[in-house]
């Protein structure tokens, strides 16, 4: 009985402070706004020109060209507003970044392989994707200056696991994803999915790393009647560090 005693206040002990942990932190309701910053990679995008017949030497009513975008890593910022429920949280997220476009490589033209191309096709395909200069080499194409920006608006609901001053989390939500790719913009729907921690600095302010994965369905940018880009589905990771503050 003695050692039954005993196990039973070690088991108490142990308990107690883990129990007033999520007693406190269930307290801490509210309202909540935070800011971040840090790296957003998309994933390499297939993107497919089409035009009228004959734009790149097929015979048919309209010509195509499939390519796939590899895009450099940028800087990303963000903030979220939103109320704490105490274990579940909700909040809208708007985040920012410009990915640069680091090179573009031709995978098929109308369906069939790429040729070999000579240096008057690659400055004919330069002229076509409007740069004033084309470096690279083969059948892959650096276009200074091309870059895909992306402004997203999302609803998110997250759950919180204390666990002493460090607060791990996980969820996602759904909303807007804005993009202008090539100077055209586009707005299409976007669901993200969510991980982080915060670590509670005082009753008001907390440190966050956070971890997003984006993603956005294909669309088509139309440059007019006849011609345009049809552009593959967006894929982002990011990793944010920010601060969160709480009224």
């Amino acid at each position: 009985m003695g050692n039954l005693f005993k196990a039973s206040l070690l088991a108490a002990a142990v308990i107690a402070p883990t129990s007033a942990a999520f007693a406190q932190d269930s307290d801490k309701t509210g309202f909540y706004a935070s800011v971040n910053a840090g790296v957003a990679t998309v994933s390499d995008v297939d993107v497919t020109y089409y035009d009228v017949g004959g734009t790149f030497g097929g015979a048919g009513a309209q010509d195509t060209a499939s390519a796939r975008f590899d895009l450099k890593s940028a800087f990303t910022v963000g903030g979220t507003l939103g109320y704490d429920f105490g274990a579940v949280r909700t909040d809208i997220e708007v985040s920012y970044a410009r990915n640069r476009l680091n090179n573009l490589t031709l995978r098929s033209i109308n369906g069939g392989a790429v040729p070999a191309l000579s240096a008057a096709d690659r400055q004919d395909i330069c002229d076509y994707l409007e740069a004033t200069s084309c470096g690279g080499s083969g059948a892959t194409f650096s276009v200074p200056g091309s870059r895909v920006r992306q402004l997203n608006a999302i609803a998110n609901v997250w759950v919180d696991l204390p666990i002493g001053p460090v607060t791990p989390y996980a969820g996602g939500g759904v909303g807007v994803a804005g993009f202008e790719v090539e100077g055209e913009g586009k707005a299409r729907f976007a669901w993200q999915l969510g991980a982080g921690a915060a670590l509670r600095l005082s009753d008001q302010i907390e440190l966050t790393a956070d971890y997003r994965h984006r993603e956005v369905n294909k669309f088509t940018i139309e440059w007019d009647a006849v011609s345009g880009t049809q552009v593959g589905k967006l894929k982002t990771d990011s990793f944010t560090a920010g601060l969160r503050f709480r009224f």
